[in-house]
C-alpha cells in the first residue's frame, strides 16, 4: 500500500512539473516598453499577464496622469521621464535602447530569465513556452509582427486592441516596420541592439508560435498626436515609410490626415 501511494505521489509531481503553467512560472519572462500617452494600459497589462508575463519595466514619458496607477502595480517597475528632444522620430530609438539595457540589469536583480521589447500599441500573442523551452545556446530571438487593419477609423471611444484582420508583415505590405520585435536571455552577453532586436554571443532564432500584433497608434486621435510630435525637427529622408512621411507632411490638415489613415489603415 505504501509503495502504491508513493508511486501516485511521484506521478502527480511529474505531471505538475511538466504542465504548461509550471514551465512558464519556472522561467520568468518580462517586457520592457517606452510609452507616451498609452491607451488602455490596464488592458495591455492584463492581456500580457494572462499570457504569462511576470514583470514589466516601463519608461513613461510626459504622462503624469498614469504615474500613480502604474506605481500601484506590483509587477511594474516604473521610470518616469520626458520625451522632449529636437528630433522626436530618432530620439525615441535612443531612449528605447538605453532603457532596454537598464531593464536587462534590473532583470538580473529581479530573477527574470528573458526580456522582450515591445511598444504600448503592440500585443504579444501565442505561447510563451516557446521562449521558456529555448535551448541554452539560444540567447536572442525575434517574433514576426502582424499589423492591424480596421473596418473603419477607430476613435478614442473604441477598444484599442481590436481589428478587422491582421496583415502578416513578412508576406504583405505594412505601413511601418516588417522585421518584427525581439527579445533576449537575461545574461551578461546579451545587450539591446536598438528598438527591434537584442544581440548576444549565442544563436538567434525566429519564433513560430509567438507573434506581435501591432495596432499602429491605436486610434485616430492618437495617430494625429503622434505625427504632430514627429513634425518637430524630423528629417523626412530619415524615414523609410511613406505612411509616416505623408502623415508628417499633412500637419494639421484633418481632412488630409483622415484620407491618409483610410488609405493605409482601413479596409
Amino acid at each position: 500500500m505504501f509503495f502504491i501511494i508513493l508511486i501516485l505521489i511521484l506521478l502527480l509531481l511529474f505531471f505538475k512539473c511538466n504542465s504548461k503553467f509550471s514551465k512558464i512560472k519556472k522561467s520568468k519572462v518580462a517586457i520592457i516598453s517606452v510609452m507616451y500617452k498609452p491607451k488602455s494600459i490596464n488592458v495591455w497589462l492584463d492581456m500580457h499577464r494572462n499570457l504569462g508575463i511576470s514583470h514589466f519595466y516601463i519608461r513613461l514619458e510626459d504622462t503624469p496622469e498614469l504615474v500613480e496607477y502604474l506605481e500601484q502595480q506590483p509587477d511594474v517597475t516604473l521610470q518616469v521621464g520626458t520625451s522632449s528632444a529636437s528630433n522626436q522620430y530618432t530620439s525615441i530609438m535612443d531612449r528605447q535602447l538605453k532603457m532596454a539595457n537598464e531593464a536587462l540589469e534590473l532583470c538580473k536583480q529581479d530573477g527574470m530569465d528573458f526580456l522582450i521589447q515591445i511598444d504600448c500599441d503592440e500585443i504579444l500573442e501565442g505561447d510563451l513556452n516557446e521562449i521558456t523551452d529555448l535551448p541554452e545556446n539560444v540567447e536572442t530571438f525575434w517574433m514576426q509582427n502582424h499589423e492591424a487593419v480596421y473596418e473603419g477609423i477607430p476613435s478614442s471611444q473604441d477598444i484599442c486592441f481590436k481589428a478587422k484582420f491582421y496583415k502578416n508583415c513578412e508576406k504583405e505590405n505594412c505601413v511601418s516596420y516588417v522585421n518584427g520585435k525581439g527579445g533576449g536571455r537575461v545574461c551578461d552577453t546579451v545587450v539591446s541592439n536598438g528598438c527591434h532586436r537584442f544581440k548576444g554571443n549565442g544563436r538567434e532564432v525566429k519564433l513560430k508560435n509567438l507573434i506581435v500584433k501591432h495596432y499602429e497608434s491605436c486610434d485616430f486621435e492618437q495617430y494625429i498626436k503622434k505625427y504632430q510630435r514627429y513634425q518637430k525637427g524630423v528629417k523626412l529622408n530619415d524615414i523609410p515609410f511613406p505612411y509616416y512621411r505623408e502623415s508628417i507632411l499633412a500637419k494639421d490638415n484633418i481632412s488630409l490626415l483622415t484620407n491618409i489613415y483610410k488609405k493605409y489603415r482601413t479596409n
